[in-house]
């Protein structure tokens, strides 16, 4: 089943995991439960429903094999953090339940890890917590400003606290420190490996895998999918949409879910030397206080892998391997890299990558369960979706398994976004909010101030 894949993103993380080669989808089969998108939320999903109750049939179809989407191309950050802040749970459901899903997310890096090291998953994990920097004082107070919203909610420095110049230094030598957050509730990871290791952990419980079926609809009980041997039908008691990314290739779901790029980049192994002006010992995940993120880790083997979102959407969410390198994009994220660390200024960049992540109109991932019709969905992490998948798979699965719980569903279970606008004003809307959030942060960097204006045009574009 392992064989090479020729359009495979040339990513760092390709080149040391399995390729699957899994045959395509027939006609006239049934299971228990279909789960559509090899990913970490089909992945988890089915790991999730089997753990309550390992009699089920499962299948998981792919369009094209397990890890091919932003599974296999992320960050490799493993993190209890989400793209909703407190405040904005809050708001959607209350105090409580803002509390409840950051507590889930937090227990979760730890379920991932324990699963990891009692299964033997050889995947480069290690929590070292993570660090986000402040290169400006406009970026320290909005450090500071998110400490102060974990106090509110009752998170207190075990969760996330300060720590001055001089002890950022002593973790990760940044040029330009103003100080950084820390939270142990990180790990680094290399995402494909923790993919493949799932896959084989499912196919030793029978879980049947399709790749090369790529699904064009879904209907209670059935999909339909297209496949090299033409279209063919799936039936199933349950069926669990985990598409991300690619959910806007299905028409009847053109509008739930718009396809952000995201580039990242690898430089060769760093020499002992080098890795001595940097420190970095612990292995922390990296981040800093700009508008436009960035994300950046320590690889097992000695690498920096730096990643960066900003990329100008695609009209009518287009998606597609031409996109998975942008000369443009790549440059920049490489220059953020050499400034954050000038001791790598001649180092080699030797892997240049990238890939759509799920967003929705509100910015809020969901886990969405219909017992009527026995469709369930999950997704739109907007790049948190290592850890935050595992929580949402099992908010589906035991809503799918009837499993009784002592906890009330989270906030994210049947939270509904509301739809993207039609285009032309989603190319519109999107690329003028990725735009501003990039002017904001020139403004930052040239005049030392926030500029007003945009920021109140964005919470005009972001609910």
């Amino acid at each position: 089943m392992e064989k090479a894949f020729a359009e495979w993103p040339q990513s760092l993380w390709a080149h040391n995991s399995l390729q699957w080669n899994f045959h395509s989808l027939e006609n006239s089969e049934s299971f228990d439960v279909v789960i559509v998108g090899a990913g970490y939320s089909g992945l988890w999903s089915a790991h999730h429903l089997l753990n309550l109750n390992p009699s089920l049939s499962v299948a998981i179809l792919d369009a094209r094999q397990p890890g091919f989407g932003a599974s296999g191309r992320n960050g490799g950050w493993c993190s209890a953090f989400s793209p909703m802040s407190l405040e904005a749970i809050a708001a959607q459901s209350d105090r409580l339940g803002a509390i409840d899903l950051q507590n889930a997310l937090v227990e979760s890096v730890d379920e991932i890890g324990v699963h990891i090291e009692r299964s033997g998953i050889d995947c480069g994990w290690h929590k070292g917590g993570t660090l986000s920097f402040a290169s400006s004082q406009l970026q320290l107070q909005r450090i500071e400003d998110n400490i102060t919203m974990a106090r509110n909610f009752g998170f207190d420095d075990s969760f996330m606290h300060y720590v001055t110049p001089d002890q950022a230094e002593a973790r990760v030598r940044i040029r330009g420190s103003h100080g950084a957050s820390y939270s142990p509730h990180c790990a680094a990871l290399h995402p494909a490996q923790l993919v493949d290791g799932l896959v084989r952990q499912l196919l030793s419980r029978n879980v049947q895998f399709f790749g090369s079926t790529r699904v064009t609809g879904i209907t209670p009980h059935r999909i339909t999918a297209n496949t090299s041997n033409g279209e063919v039908s799936v039936g199933a008691k349950w069926i669990v949409r985990a598409t991300e990314g690619f959910t806007a290739r299905m028409k009847q779901y053109r509008r739930d879910v718009a396809p952000l790029y995201s580039y990242m980049i690898a430089t060769e192994p760093l020499s002992d030397t080098q890795w001595n002006e940097i420190g970095w010992t612990n292995r922390e995940t990296v981040s800093d206080g700009r508008n436009l993120v960035i994300y950046v880790q320590r690889t097992a083997d000695g690498r920096i892998a730096f990643g960066g979102r900003g990329a100008p959407y695609k009209f009518a969410s287009q998606i597609g391997s031409s996109y998975d390198r942008n000369p443009k994009i790549h440059s920049l994220i490489e220059n953020s890299m050499r400034e954050m660390f000038p001791s790598v200024a001649d180092v080699a960049v030797t892997h240049k990558w990238g890939g759509a992540l799920g967003v929705h109109r509100d910015w809020f991932a969901s886990a969405n369960v219909d017992h009527k019709q026995h469709l369930a969905t999950l997704g739109g992490y907007v790049g948190d979706g290592v850890a935050f998948s595992y929580v949402a798979a099992k908010q589906v699965a035991v809503s799918i398994a009837g499993a009784r719980t002592d906890h009330r569903p989270l906030p994210i279970v049947n939270h509904t976004s509301p739809q993207w606008e039609p285009e032309p004003l989603r190319y519109v809307g999107i690329n003028s909010i990725l735009r501003l959030t990039e002017r904001a942060d020139e403004t930052e960097k040239r005049l030392g101030r926030t500029n007003r204006f945009i920021y109140w045009l964005l919470g005009k574009l972001i609910p």
